[in-house]
């Protein structure tokens, strides 16, 4: 299993996700909770990976994993993916996996933006591309 991380200062991005890039779950979760919540996927899950985005945001939230990471009895490989032009891609997939009601049939994609935080599914991505740099070492 691989937990996805898309880092934000006030909100962050979760994806577990299989080795074939198949979502298990996802969450939207506040930034100051992330090594409580890395404990309970532990738990639950007991992954073996975690990819976080490289945007503008990472570099507290690195901090916070470096450090539940040094706590942890088991190896768990730690990379940080190129979060280029994912927020867009998150958009575009939570369209795709949404279905649109009312008035927002009608209006073209282009023109619309999310009525919710993508933050979950630009993690999901983060972990499809973190899956497709490691090839068969995931």
């Amino acid at each position: 299993m691989i937990v996805a991380i898309d880092p934000g200062s006030e909100k962050t991005g979760i994806a577990i996700l299989r080795r074939d890039g198949t979502l298990v779950e996802k969450h939207i979760i506040p930034s100051a909770s992330l090594a409580a919540v890395l404990t309970k996927l532990q738990v639950q899950y007991g992954f073996t990976h975690i990819a976080m985005g490289d945007g503008t945001c990472h570099k507290h939230l690195q901090g916070v994993v470096a450090a539940w990471l040094a706590k942890q009895i088991k190896t768990i490989a730690y990379a940080l993916v190129d979060e280029k032009n994912t927020t867009v891609e998150g958009r575009r997939l939570y369209f795709r996996m949404t279905p649109r009601r009312g008035w927002r049939r009608v209006v073209p994609l282009c023109l619309q933006f999310p009525p919710v935080p993508v933050d979950d599914f630009v993690a999901w991505i983060i972990g499809q591309r973190y899956i497709q740099q490691q090839g068969e070492n995931v």
